[in-house]
C-alpha cells in the first residue's frame, strides 16, 4: 500500500506477478494517478480512456487503495460480472490487499421465498414447464439471482417470483432474515467495493437512494450512456404491459371487485385504439387528439379503483395480516403503484417547459405506449450526484468532442472536474484504414441501398468477410440485407435470427463470417484478433430528428440562443461514431478497416468535424488500397 502508483503499473512492478504479459501503459498511469487524486481530494474526475488504455485496472488500483466506500457502476451486467470474477480479483491478488466486494443487482433479478411459498402452497402442479423449471431451481439455488436460470423466462411467469419492491413487506415477512434480496443488500452495506449496472444506479437517484448503500466514491464506466440511462430511471409509462403488472400485483393482494378491473381494461383498451391512430411510431402526445380523452376514462377507472381501496382495503385483502402495520404496509403497496400511473398521466397532459410526454411503440410486443421524462437530465444529475457525492468518476472510450469534454459536461450536470483524454496505445496509422464512400451517396437519397449495396460487397470480398455491416434503422438494415444475403459467399446472419449473446458466439467461431445488425452491436463487444476485421456503417449516426426527447432537447438549446444542430446533433453523432470505430481494433496484433457509406462526410463541414475526432487511421479514397493491409 506504500508503493505510489508509478511502481505499481511498472513493467516489473506488483501485476507482473498476476499476468505474464503485463505491459506497462503511459496513459493507463496518468488515469490511475488522476483518478486517485480526485479520490482523496475530493474531486470529480473525467477520463477519456482510449481503447487499449485499460481503463478498468486505472481507476480500481484507486479505488482499492483508497479505504472508501465505492460503488463501481457499469453500462451492462456483463461489464458488472468481469469486475467481479477477473478484474477486481486480479488487483486484490497484486497489491495484496483484501477488499470486501458485492455484485448488487436490481430486486427484481432475485427470488422472493414468500411469493414461491404461496405459490407451491395453492398449485399441486406448475402451470407451465418454464415454471416447473423455476420452482426445481428456487430448491436448490444459492443466490436467488435468475441469472443462474438456463432460460430467460417470460416478464408475467418471472414477476410471479420475483422479489419487486411492490409486492415486499419487508420486515413483516417471515422470510425477512433469510430474503436473497436483502441478505445481498446487507453484505453491500459493508463492503469496500459494491459493483452494480447504470440501470440500478440511476434508479437509486431517482428515488431518492434507499436502493444502494451510502458511498464516498461513484466510478460510472461507459459513461457515454449516462444521459441516456438517467433519463430512463426518470421516464413514467402508461402501456398494457404496465397497467397489466399494476393490476396483477393487486390481485395478489385484494379480491378487487370485476367490475372494477373490467373498466381499467376498457380503460386501456380505449387508450390503445387512441394511441394507433397517432401519426407515427414515435411522437409527441399533443399531436393525437384522441388520447386526451382516453387518458381521462382511464384516470377515472384508476379514481374508482383508489376509492374502493380506502373504502374496503381491510376486508378485501386476501391474507389475514399479522398485525395492523402489516395492512397498512400492504394497502400502501397497493396504492403506490396507482398513484404512480396517475402522477404520470397528468406529467403526460400537461408537461412543463423540462418535460415531454410522447407515445412509441414497444419492440418486443408492437404495443403503444405514453411515456414522459425530463428532456434535460443536467440539473438532476448536478443536484442528486455531483453534489452529494465526493468524488465522481466518469470513464469511457468516448466522451470528448473536438478534445473537449464540454457536450459531457452540459447533458450531465458537471461543473468542476479534472480533466484527462489518455490516447489510445494502439498505432491507428498502421492497424487500421478508413474509407469514406464518394460524396455523391446520400443516405437521404431514396436509392441508397441500391447504391450501397454493391461497396459493402466489395469491402466484405477485400476483407474475406470477417465483419460487422453496421445500421442507424432497421428498415435499411433489413433493406441492403435483401439485396446482398443471396450474393455474400460468406456465413451470414440478420440481427434478432438469435439472441444477441448467441449471434456473438456464433461469429467467434465461424470462419469469414459477416453479421448484419443496429445499435446493440455498436458498442460492448470485444472481438480480437482477424475474425473481425472490418466494420461497416451505414451513414453518419444522428440522433433521428423525429424522436421527440431529441426534437426536446434541440429546442431547449434554441430557446438559449444555441444552435442545435452544432450543440446537440454534432457531439451526439461524433461519440457515438467513435463507439462504432472501436470495434475495429482491440490490440496491438488487429488490423482492418472501416468503412464509412455516407458521402456526406467528406463533402459537408459537419462531416469534417465529426471525422476528426476519430482515431488517426491512414484514410483511403479506393478498396484496392485494402490489397496490401489484408495479404
Amino acid at each position: 500500500m506504500t508503493a505510489n502508483i508509478e511502481e505499481i503499473f511498472d513493467s516489473r512492478g506488483p501485476f507482473t506477478r498476476v499476468f505474464s504479459d503485463f505491459e506497462a501503459r503511459p496513459g493507463q498511469v496518468q488515469m490511475a494517478k488522476l483518478v486517485e487524486r480526485g479520490i482523496l481530494e475530493g474531486v470529480h474526475t473525467v477520463v477519456e480512456a482510449g481503447t487499449g488504455v485499460g481503463k478498468s485496472l486505472a481507476y480500481l488500483v484507486p479505488a482499492v487503495r483508497s479505504g472508501k466506500k465505492v460503488v463501481l457502476s457499469t453500462g451492462t451486467i456483463a461489464l458488472q460480472e468481469q469486475l467481479v470474477e477477473k478484474d477486481i480479483p486480479l488487483v486484490m491478488r497484486a497489491l495484496e490487499v483484501p477488499v470486501r466486494v458485492t455484485l448488487l443487482k436490481g430486486r427484481n433479478h432475485y427470488l422472493c421465498k414468500d411469493k414461491y411459498g404461496n405459490m407451491r402452497g395453492e398449485r399441486l402442479v406448475p402451470p407451465s414447464r418454464a415454471m416447473q423449471e423455476m420452482w426445481t431451481w428456487a430448491e436448490r439455488t444459492r443466490t436467488g439471482d435468475r441469472a443462474e436460470l438456463t432460460f430467460t423466462p417470460a416478464a408475467q411467469e418471472w414477476e410471479q417470483l420475483d422479489a419487486d419492491a411492490d409486492d415486499c413487506t419487508g420486515e413483516f415477512c417471515a422470510h425477512f432474515r433469510d430474503c436473497w434480496f436483502f441478505k445481498r443488500r446487507d453484505e453491500a452495506s459493508y463492503a469496500d467495493l459494491v459493483v452494480v449496472n447504470h440501470a440500478l444506479f440511476f434508479l437509486d437517484l431517482a428515488m431518492g437512494g434507499g436502493l444502494l448503500p451510502r458511498y464516498d466514491v461513484a466510478v460510472l464506466d461507459e459513461a457515454h450512456q449516462c444521459e441516456r440511462w438517467a433519463t430512463e430511471a426518470l421516464t413514467g409509462s402508461i402501456s398494457r404491459r404496465t397497467i397489466g403488472r399494476m393490476m396483477r400485483k393487486l390481485h395478489r393482494v385484494y379480491r378487487v371487485p370485476p367490475p372494477l378491473a373490467a373498466q381499467v381494461d376498457e380503460g386501456v383498451r380505449a387508450l390503445e385504439q387512441a394511441l394507433a391512430h397517432g401519426p407515427a411510431e414515435r411522437y409527441t402526445l399533443t399531436a393525437n387528439e384522441e388520447a386526451g380523452p382516453a387518458l381521462d376514462m382511464l384516470r377515472d377507472a384508476f379514481y374508482h379503483v383508489e376509492n374502493w381501496l380506502h373504502a374496503h382495503w381491510h376486508d378485501a385483502l386476501l391474507r389475514a395480516p399479522e398485525n395492523d402495520a402489516e395492512a397498512e404496509r400492504r394497502r400502501e403497496l397497493a396504492m403506490r403503484p396507482l398513484l404512480a400511473h396517475l402522477a404520470t398521466i397528468d406529467r403526460a397532459q400537461a408537461p412543463g417547459d423540462e418535460s415531454i410526454a410522447w407515445v412509441e411503440r414497444g419492440d418486443a410486443d408492437g404495443a403503444y405506449e405514453v411515456k414522459s421524462a425530463p428532456h434535460d437530465v443536467a440539473e438532476f444529475l448536478r443536484i442528486a450526484l455531483f453534489a452529494k457525492t465526493p468524488s465522481v468518476v466518469l470513464t469511457s472510450a468516448t466522451l470528448s468532442v473536438g478534445e473537449s469534454f464540454d457536450f459531457l459536461r452540459r447533458t450531465l450536470g458537471i461543473d468542476d472536474a479534472q480533466e484527462l483524454i489518455a490516447p489510445s496505445p494502439f498505432d491507428y496509422a498502421r492497424q487500421a484504414r478508413l474509407f469514406i464512400a464518394p460524396p455523391a451517396l446520400n443516405p437521404k437519397e431514396p436509392d441508397f441501398a441500391r447504391r450501397a449495396a454493391p461497396i459493402v460487397e466489395e469491402c466484405l470480398e477485400r476483407s474475406r468477410g470477417r465483419a460487422f455491416v453496421l445500421f442507424t434503422s432497421y428498415a435499411r438494415l433489413r433493406e441492403v440485407y435483401a439485396i446482398l444475403r443471396e450474393r455474400l459467399p460468406y456465413p451470414v446472419r440478420l440481427q434478432g435470427e438469435l439472441p444477441r449473446a448467441r449471434l456473438l458466439e456464433w461469429f467467434r467461431a465461424t470462419p469469414s463470417a459477416v453479421l448484419f445488425g443496429t445499435g446493440t452491436f455498436w458498442e460492448g463487444i470485444d472481438i480480437a484478433g482477424d475474425q473481425l476485421s472490418c466494420v461497416i456503417i451505414d451513414r453518419l449516426p444522428f440522433p433521428a430528428p423525429s424522436d421527440p426527447l431529441v426534437a426536446a432537447r434541440v429546442q431547449s438549446l434554441e430557446s438559449r440562443g444555441l444552435d442545435g444542430f452544432d450543440h446537440y446533433m454534432i457531439p451526439a453523432a461524433t461519440v457515438r461514431l467513435k463507439q462504432g470505430f472501436g470495434r475495429l481494433i482491440r490490440n496491438t496484433a488487429d488490423r482492418g478497416v472501416v468503412a464509412l457509406l455516407d458521402g456526406r462526410a467528406s463533402a459537408t463541414r459537419f462531416g469534417a468535424t465529426i471525422l476528426s475526432a476519430l482515431p488517426n487511421a491512414k484514410r483511403i479514397d479506393h478498396l484496392d488500397e485494402l490489397t496490401e493491409l489484408f495479404d
